[in-house]
């Protein structure tokens, strides 16, 4: 959604921008409306935040006159956050841009605005980050069942308060059980801060408890299933190897039809970084075993693992992979006869891939 935003923010760029900069600048927000942007208020804010990074300054002091006239024009003020974050100067726009954003968060915590990163951290002014901070705990405090506050505010406290963000997201996650985005949510959450509140220096142990924590919240079937190849892959992603193994080992063991060939490609993957070439053959092999048919069969093999084994130099593991793929990818034979004819004939086959 957002490149879509971009997008079509570049296209306004050349085909609308300076006719807009030379309308009034609260006809920036009909213009939107004129030319089919009638978005949820998220998208809409967007637009307005990125469209304000290029007006002009006495555009800028023309929304101002206005907002005095009629505070309680959003769009007028987020453009001018948008000016202010991208084209401020000096402590008086600081101000400015600090004013803009706390009438906002006082006013309109539930405006989806507010979850804008613009809206969460205010560059060089820790005075206005510390009023941002407790406007944010007394809409809590006076909002604690208003779903669109807690969302923002989760946003707010995500990367402030872990602890904060934790409750708030089982919070959300309570009034809203069958989202996939808040098990999502908690997963990158204890990816980056670990679990609030706990010390587990065992790798491994810690990535039970935080796949256990956040299985609590997933209630639809297939993403139960799916969850610890989830976790296994960003675990993998960021060198998190140990916890990666972990997820991997309880994925391998999960109904979702990848779960063969993604476990061990994954634990191939690790064992290959890890001096365990051995053991990455091992699992390449395992990769391509009957229970990965149905997998197989429809997405086709997963051929990552035989690259990186391949520019290790174990072409006799990969021939022998490949083999094995011809029973269960019918529909790609002859493609996988390209590619064992080449290895036989002392060429690399192109397995795909960077």
């Amino acid at each position: 959604m957002l490149i879509a935003i971009l997008l079509l923010t570049a296209g306004l760029n050349a085909a609308g921008r300076e006719r807009l900069q030379r309308e009034r600048p609260s006809s920036v927000a009909n213009a939107l409306d004129a030319l089919g942007l009638l978005q949820p208020e998220s998208v809409r804010s967007i637009l307005l935040l990125h469209f304000g990074k290029s007006l002009l300054r006495s555009k800028a002091g023309e929304l101002e006159a206005a907002l005095r006239k009629d505070p309680n024009n959003i769009d007028d003020r987020l453009m001018l956050i948008g000016y202010y974050t991208s084209n401020g100067h000096g402590s008086a726009d600081r101000l400015r841009l600090r004013s803009h954003v706390l009438w906002m968060i006082s006013n309109h915590p539930e405006h989806a605005s507010t979850a804008e990163p613009s809206l969460r951290d205010l560059p060089d002014d820790p005075e206005g980050n510390s009023q941002i901070l407790e406007l944010w705990k007394n809409n809590l405090g006076s909002y604690p069942n208003d779903l669109p506050v807690l969302k923002n505010a989760e946003k707010f406290f995500f990367g402030r308060d872990p602890a904060e963000a934790d409750r708030l997201i089982h919070r959300i996650s309570e009034r809203e059980p069958n989202s996939s985005e808040w098990p999502v949510e908690l997963a990158h959450l204890y990816r980056m801060f670990g679990i609030p509140g706990e010390k587990i220096d065992n790798p491994a142990q810690r990535a039970i408890e935080e796949y256990r924590r956040v299985l609590e919240l997933t209630k639809n079937p297939a993403a139960r299933a799916a969850l610890p190849g989830e976790m296994a892959d960003a675990a993998f992603r960021i060198g998190d190897f140990p916890a990666a193994v972990e997820l991997a080992k309880i994925y391998l063991k999960s109904s979702d039809r990848p779960a063969v060939q993604r476990a061990n490609t994954i634990l191939g993957r690790i064992a290959l970084r890890t001096g365990g070439l051995a053991d990455a053959r091992q699992y390449l092999l395992d990769s391509a075993n009957p229970a990965a048919a149905p997998d197989i069969a429809l997405s086709g093999p997963t051929l990552v693992l035989a690259k990186e084994l391949i520019e290790h130099g174990e072409r006799e593991t990969v021939l022998a992979y490949l083999e094995s793929c011809l029973k269960l990818w019918p529909r790609g034979e002859n493609v996988l006869r390209i590619w064992i004819a080449d290895i036989k004939n002392g060429r690399t086959p192109n397995l795909g891939g960077p």
